[in-house]
């Protein structure tokens, strides 16, 4: 009887206990009882999931299964089939591109923080990690993510999507944020957003965005009281190429269990996304959800830079960038409250890129992970030529935030000798002369310049560099290039601050 499960699970893939039971009930005429046994007492060669199911069913498969792309469709359908929410904190991480920051899981997944009657995210999530089904990884400025055990050989492809939605979604969340303030949907002083320290809560749940409301439709009055108690606008935002009715499953179990919570306040819910398949935009508006599109929230530039920036940073492999892309994304999203800075921030290193071109043509890269014996760091910027070869720290910060000490102290310290023990074992660049460089749009505050001074004086083996916005100004301005020499002044130093300075 093993060799008829073992068939049947070569022909229709990983399967839960109780499908391959039924099966053997019908094809084989064997009674449920007999059926149940037999699957039980299936050979070795038949691997179980340690992760529980509805009616103790287990999920079985091959050895040459495991891990393969079946293995995780067919998982992820035998979950979601019996409402599980292993199954909804699956799909919350399938739909952010198979890894997110283990901080948002508690968000995306489905599962309240702590709830009776529900298995909290923490738990879903240590159990997940205890069946080998998600893995955690270090990533530098975000912190531990979470990522399905599937990509674990090209994990690190993953990342710069990762970063660059999580970077989009910030700045919607903030535009959102002053929208509905604005417009008074949400107490103007009580809105938070989420970050990588504390996310929004109502209750037992998390959030990308709430905060209580005193709209008329979400108050309510209890006997005797002399205010009224608020309701609450919660939001989730997800800001992929299109939301599938699949990809909502999480957000609505996360909302059905705060509405089965007594005592907790009318909520006015949205869902963001950049587009929704019909069905899912239908979903949301019969369950009186907002499905709300950057083109409805924001006029439609600005829809367009949002796609134009995912797209830039999504791209690893960019090595050149119009300086008029630029001009469109900052004139398309600077609107947006904060934005400017934050832009500033994550474009900077193309800046610095286009003004290299011409000393190095397109020996160029942006964002190479340099991995080591004693650690993995990202480099913004690296150049080469015959001669030398060049790692830039890039930071784009505006006049009111000069280079701290603690950042360059971390760079020297943590940086610069994983960069050079990476060059040192590069065939092509063991031998070159070795520059670390630390370029800010801004300046550098008396002591980051002591430190540097210092590194300068007592490095022999290597050019330690840094370079302040006027500096950095000069060589923008020796490129060349007038359409980035252009670009590099709107944006980067026209700045009230620059004409003290």
């Amino acid at each position: 009887m093993s060799n008829v499960i073992q068939s049947y699970l070569n022909k229709h893939g990983p399967s839960l206990s109780s499908e391959i039971a039924e099966y053997l009930v019908n094809e084989h005429k064997l009674s449920p009882q007999t059926a149940r046994q037999r699957v039980s007492r299936a050979s070795q060669n038949i691997m179980r999931l340690e992760l529980s199911f509805p009616r103790r069913a287990k999920f079985l498969f091959l050895k040459q299964q495991a891990g393969m792309g079946i293995y995780w469709s067919r998982l992820e359908s035998a979950l979601l089939a019996t409402n599980s929410a292993y199954g909804f904190a699956i799909t919350s991480l399938n739909e952010r591109g198979g890894v997110m920051p283990k901080k948002h899981f508690e968000i995306a997944c489905g599962s309240p923080i702590k709830q009776k009657k529900h298995l909290s995210a923490d738990t879903v999530l240590s159990n997940l990690k205890s069946a080998n089904l998600v893995k955690e990884i270090h990533v530098e400025g975000i912190g531990t993510c979470i990522y399905i055990g599937l990509h674990t050989n090209h994990i690190e492809t993953l990342i710069p999507v990762m970063k660059a939605r999580l970077f989009v979604e910030e700045l919607l969340l903030r535009g959102i944020k002053s929208w509905m303030r604005k417009l008074g949907f949400i107490s103007y002083n009580q809105v938070a957003i989420r970050n990588m320290d504390k996310n929004p809560t109502v209750s037992t749940t998390a959030w990308d965005l709430a905060g209580p409301s005193y709209l008329s439709p979400l108050v309510s009055f209890s006997p005797n009281a002399s205010k009224p108690n608020p309701g609450f606008v919660i939001c989730d935002i997800l800001l992929t190429r299109e939301v599938s009715e699949i990809g909502i499953r999480p957000f609505l179990q996360k909302l059905n269990a705060l509405k089965s919570l007594k005592n907790v306040g009318k909520q006015l819910c949205f869902f963001f996304a950049n587009s929704f398949s019909e069905a899912a935009f239908n979903r949301l508006k019969s369950l009186g959800i907002s499905p709300a599109t950057t083109n409805t929230i924001f006029d439609n530039d600005t829809a367009t830079g949002i796609k134009e920036l995912m797209d830039i940073l999504s791209e690893v492999a960019v090595q050149t960038l119009d300086p008029k892309k630029i001009d469109t994304i900052f004139d398309s999203l600077g609107k947006i409250e904060g934005a400017a800075s934050r832009l500033r921030g994550a474009l900077f290193e193309y800046v610095i890129a286009e003004a290299m071109r011409s000393k190095f043509f397109n020996a160029i890269e942006l964002n190479r992970l340099c991995q080591t014996k004693e650690g993995v760091k990202e480099a913004d910027i690296i150049c080469s030529n015959q001669q030398e070869i060049r790692f830039i720290e890039a930071k784009g910060y505006g006049f009111n935030r000069p280079v701290a000490a603690s950042e360059v102290k971390y760079w020297l310290a943590e940086q610069v000798p994983i960069f050079r023990a990476y060059a040192l074992s590069h065939t092509d660049w063991k031998d070159k002369k070795m520059i670390f460089e630390f370029w800010t749009s801004s300046l550098f505050s008396d002591e980051a310049i002591e430190k540097l001074n210092k590194a300068q004086d007592n490095t022999k083996k290597y050019q330690i560099v840094y370079r302040d916005f006027k500096n950095v100004s000069s060589e923008i301005n020796s490129s060349g290039n007038k359409a980035l020499i252009k670009t590099f002044h709107d944006h980067f130093t026209n700045h009230p601050l620059n004409s003290k300075i």
